[in-house]
Parts: C-alpha cells; structure tokens; sequence
C-alpha cells in the first residue's frame, strides 16, 4: 500500500526517506534494496558503519514483528511517545562521549523516529461520553 502523503521538511530525503517508507510498510525486500544502494554510496568509516548498521536493526524489527525482546517493537507508538523517543535519540546522537559509530546509529534511530511523528495518525482522544461506557 502506497501512502498519500504531503512531503514535510522535515522527512529524509532520498535513499534514506524511501528506507523508512519501506520498513514501517514491512516492506522488507525494498527496505533491503534501499539498504544495499546506501552501502554503495556512503564511504567506509566508523560513522557509516554505526549508521548501516542502525538501518539493518530497523530492518529486523520490520521482519519480526512484535518480538518483546526488541525495543522499537514493544513501545507504544504515540505522538507523545515517538517525541520523547526522538529526543532521546537525539541526545544519544549528539552526546559528544559518543563514538562516531554510535552517534550515527543514533542518529539514524532519531531520523526514524521522526518520520514516525510525521506518519503516525493522530488518535482521537476518547470523548466523556465514551469513557462511560
């Protein structure tokens, strides 16, 4: 199922906006098509590997499922809850005690959890009447 959507500014561009597209569409075989023309274009260091390698958890998260082991997995993915999930990911990434490795993974976590914010449907809050019942 392809998605309607309006481009925000703050959606990943190219290769990596396609990937997060593909993975929260389980849309695991594109994701890894994604994921493959990404190695061949960033070069070989420790930031690209940890980046890489954050886009290959996402990838396994998409393929279990709702494995209670994984974290993505297991969180409850509300507005509220993606934002302070992304802001996490953000003071991981910008941490400066960090490896480059793990800045990136990171980083490419708080993109995802972006996107999240961005894709997530807005859930109604229940009116009084329906908490009566």
């Amino acid at each position: 199922m392809v998605s309607k959507r309006r481009k925000t500014k703050t959606e990943p561009e190219g290769a990596l906006g396609k990937f997060y597209q593909a993975v929260l569409e389980r849309r695991i075989a594109d994701a890894e098509k994604e994921l493959d023309s990404m190695r061949t274009t960033i070069p070989s260091t420790e930031s690209s590997k940890g980046y890489l390698k954050a886009c290959e958890g996402l990838i396994l998260t998409a393929k279990t499922g709702q494995d209670k082991y994984l974290y993505l997995s297991k969180i409850e993915k509300t507005p509220k809850q993606l934002k302070d999930l992304r802001k996490e990911f953000s003071s991981q990434a910008a941490n400066s005690l960090h490896a480059d490795y793990d800045r990136a993974y990171f980083k490419v976590l708080e993109e995802y959890a972006k996107f999240l914010e961005h894709e997530t449907p807005l859930q109604p809050k229940p009116t009084p009447e329906a908490k009566k019942s």
